[in-house]
C-alpha cells in the first residue's frame, strides 16, 4: 500500500538510495525540503514521520492518517474508502457509507493509478541504468592499486596481499561533495555487481595524506560513498578456490560476507580459498540475492552494540534464511590484549600490535 500510494499522493517527493523510503516536504508537498518520509519496507512499512511539523501535533502516523490529512478527509473510514479507490480494490465490505463513485469511475481511477505506477517504474529503471553507466565510467578510469596510494592506505590498515583483488582500483582525481565543499581528491574504487554479473555501482573510499605522510581516509563525515544504485549488489573480493564468477559458482560453496572492504580483505588473508564479498552496509547483506548454487552464507559481522544495528543484522539473517540459505554468523572478540575490537580489521591490528609487543619484550 505504501509503495503504491506514497509517490502518487506526494508527487514532489523522491526515493532514498535503496528505495526503502519516500522522502517528501510535509503535507504541503512543495518539494522544497525533505523533512518527512514514508517507510516503504521493513517492520515500519507504511509509517510516516514529519520532523518539520512536530509542533502541530500531526507529525507521524500511518498511510490512512496521511490520506486523511493530505486530502482533508473527514475520518479514518473515509481514508479507507479513498485508499481502496486508489488501489482499485473492490469488495463487499464497507467501512461506512457506500462510495458515491460509480463502478466505471472506480475502474478508471484504478487504471490510471496502475499507469502512473508503471511510468514511475520505467523512470526508475532509466535512472538506474544512467547511474550505472556513470559508475562504470568512473571505475574504468582507475588503475590497479599496486604501487598507488590505495595500496598504501590498505597497508596502513595492516592489510597485505601478494596480489590485490582485481575489483579494487585507484584514481587520483575523484569528485567529493557534501553540503560544505566540492573538490577532487584521490580515491580507492571498487565495482559493485549483482550476482548476474551486471555492474550497478562504484564504491569510493576517499583518501588523503596526513601530517605524517601516511595515506588515510579523507577526514570528512562520510569518507566512503557509492555512485549508482548499490542495493542488492556486492563487491567480489575473492572468487575462492574455483576462481569462477558468482554466476558460475560451484554448488554448495559457502559465501563469506562482510560489511566493509577492509574486513573482507582480512578474511581473504585468513582464508585465501574462500569466496568472499563485501556488502558495503549491514542492511544490504539481507538484500543480496545469491545464485541458486549458493547454500550457505557466513556473515562476518561487526561487533556493534547499537540496538538499531543488532536489529538490522537480525533482519538480514531472516531475509537470507527466507530464501532457503543456511546462514551462519561469526564475530571478532570484544577485545584483544586490552585493545577494544569492533570489526575484523580492528582485531587484526590488535593482534599484530600484541605480537609486536611480545617480540619487543622478548628482545
Amino acid at each position: 500500500m505504501a509503495r503504491e500510494l506514497a509517490p502518487d499522493l506526494l508527487p514532489n517527493g523522491q526515493y532514498n538510495h535503496n528505495r526503502t523510503r519516500w522522502h517528501f516536504s510535509g503535507i504541503a508537498d512543495t518539494g522544497k525540503s525533505h523533512s518527512a518520509y514514508v517507510e516503504l519496507a521493513g517492520t515500519k512499512q507504511g509509517k510516516w514521520f514529519d520532523y518539520g511539523n512536530a509542533a502541530a501535533g500531526e507529525d507521524k502516523g500511518d498511510m490512512l492518517d496521511l490520506l486523511r490529512l493530505k486530502l482533508g478527509l473527514a475520518d479514518a473510514r473515509a481514508a479507507v474508502e479513498e485508499a481502496k479507490i486508489r488501489l482499485g480494490i473492490v469488495d463487499d465490505w464497507k467501512p461506512g457509507k457506500p462510495a458515491l463513485l460509480p463502478p466505471e469511475e472506480r475502474t478508471r481511477r484504478a487504471r490510471e493509478a496502475q499507469e502512473r505506477a508503471e511510468r514511475r517504474e520505467d523512470e526508475a529503471a532509466a535512472e538506474r541504468a544512467k547511474a550505472a553507466k556513470r559508475a562504470k565510467s568512473l571505475y574504468l578510469g582507475g588503475v590497479r592499486i599496486a604501487g598507488t596510494p590505495a595500496e598504501e592506505y590498505l597497508k596502513g590498515r595492516s592489510l597485505f596481499c601478494e596480489e590485490w583483488p582485481g575489483v579494487l582500483r585507484f584514481r587520483d582525481k575523484v569528485w567529493y561533495q557534501d553540503e560544505h565543499r566540492k573538490m577532487e581528491v584521490p580515491a580507492m574504487l571498487a565495482a559493485v555487481y549483482l550476482a548476474s554479473g551486471e555492474q550497478v555501482a562504484t564504491h569510493r573510499t576517499y583518501l588523503h595524506r596526513n601530517p605524517e605522510m601516511a595515506w588515510i581516509k579523507l577526514q570528512v563525515p562520510k569518507p566512503k560513498k557509492v555512485l549508482g544504485k548499490m542495493w542488492g549488489g556486492f563487491i567480489p573480493i575473492s572468487k575462492g578456490s574455483s576462481g569462477k564468477s558468482m554466476r558460475d559458482m560451484p554448488a554448495g560453496e559457502p559465501v563469506y560476507v562482510t560489511e566493509g572492504i577492509e574486513d573482507a580483505l582480512v578474511v581473504r588473508m585468513m582464508m585465501p580459498d574462500a569466496r568472499i564479498i563485501s556488502a558495503i552496509s549491514l542492511g544490504n547483506i539481507g538484500a543480496i540475492r545469491l545464485p541458486a548454487a549458493a547454500r550457505r552464507l557466513v556473515i562476518v559481522a561487526d561487533r556493534d552494540s547499537k540496538l538499531k544495528a543488532q536489529e538490522q543484522l537480525e533482519r538480514s539473517i531472516a531475509q537470507q534464511q527466507a530464501r532457503g540459505l543456511d546462514v551462519r554468523m561469526v564475530m571478532p572478540p570484544e577485545e584483544h590484549d586490552g585493545e577494544a575490537v569492533k570489526d575484523m580489521n580492528d582485531w587484526l591490528v590488535a593482534w599484530l600490535n600484541s605480537r609486536a609487543r611480545q617480540r619487543k619484550g622478548a628482545a
